[in-house]
């Protein structure tokens, strides 16, 4: 049992942001802290409270051994899967990515853009110039003090997915519905009505994994 806690305190890092449930501006995946298994390269499985940031692009999970603590996953590189009840992501390059369906391939990345956490500006006002100086500073090689926002302190600006397909053995990145139409230009017409009829919203990763089985059908 101290081997595998020694384990988890390397494998998991500490980040001064508390717990607390998700709003409309949250940058949270999930509205709360879900149940979530890690497994692992080496077979070991971890189970915690867990969630993702769509800012900072990375995995956090509540450390129930330490005081509540939310920390964020790293080595992520040891990573094989991280399950969410029936939702599988996989770790790409340190960010997450959910494989929507194995056959025929579909990912996504749920991701977000970010802007500061308005702070008061006096006389109950707020402003999110004067919070332009809210950095946390790490060191760096050279001797100097570089500045590293916090996405403690960031707040979700717009919430945008961008998803994967496989062909021909390689992933295709599709970031609006533009290049889905011209990765499948063959079936445009049929795919373009598909869309009409069905009210396909690129945004909705659940109908555009509709399309894509769609589209799919359409080559058999």
């Amino acid at each position: 049992m101290r081997q595998l806690l020694l384990f988890l305190s390397v494998l998991f890092c500490a980040v001064s942001e508390g717990y607390a449930q998700s709003g409309e501006n949250s940058s949270s995946l999930f509205g709360d802290y879900q149940e979530a298994t890690v497994y692992l390269k080496n077979g070991r499985q971890v189970r915690n409270k867990m969630n993702y940031n769509l800012v900072s692009e990375k995995f956090y999970f509540i450390d129930e051994r330490d005081g509540q603590q939310v920390k964020i996953l790293s080595n992520v590189d040891e990573v094989n899967i991280i399950k969410f009840g029936e939702r599988t992501f996989y770790p790409e390059k340190g960010a997450g990515v959910e494989i929507l369906s194995s056959e025929p391939p579909f990912y996504v990345q749920y991701k977000g853009t970010a802007r500061d956490k308005p702070k008061a500006a006096g006389y109950g006002g707020t402003s999110s110039v004067s919070n332009t100086t809210t950095y946390s500073m790490v060191g760096s090689n050279s001797g100097r003090m570089t500045a590293v926002y916090d996405p403690g302190r960031l707040e979700l600006g717009r919430r945008y997915n961008v998803y994967w397909v496989e062909k021909k053995g390689k992933k295709k990145e599709i970031r609006n519905m533009k290049q889905f139409l011209k990765l499948n230009s063959d079936y445009r017409e049929d795919l373009e009505r598909y869309i009409k009829e069905n009210g396909v919203k690129f945004d909705d990763a659940q109908q555009m994994l509709n399309l894509y089985i769609y589209a799919d059908s359409l080559t058999e």
